[in-house]
């Protein structure tokens, strides 16, 4: 049940994964889709593969990140249940070998 900073770790990389993500998304947005004058000398079609471009950057390294996060829980929760069996198997073991003593 240790292992608490490592625990941290892995719920902050999916919640930084999801904020890159959505901030991408954000950004890819307002890059395709703004009439802003700044962005007058480029055509639609530029404006649009950098949007294109943006989510999918966003999506590679939030989806990384998520991903990650992930795999470090699943790790941890099933050091918890191998942690958990050894116990009751170990139980198991010490009351069979007293009953086998009696004998």
């Amino acid at each position: 049940m240790g292992y608490r900073f490592t625990r941290s770790w892995g719920h902050a990389s999916v919640v930084v994964g999801v904020g890159v993500f959505g901030l991408a998304l954000l950004v890819g947005s307002w890059l395709g889709f703004s009439s802003d004058a700044e962005f007058a000398p480029f055509s639609p079609a530029v404006r649009i593969l950098a949007a294109l471009l943006v989510s999918l950057v966003g999506l590679i390294v939030g989806g990384t990140m998520i991903v990650a996060g992930q795999l470090v829980s699943v790790l941890l929760d099933q050091r918890d249940l191998l942690d958990r069996i050894h116990q009751v198997l170990a139980a198991r073991a010490g009351a069979s070998g007293e009953a086998i003593s009696r004998r």
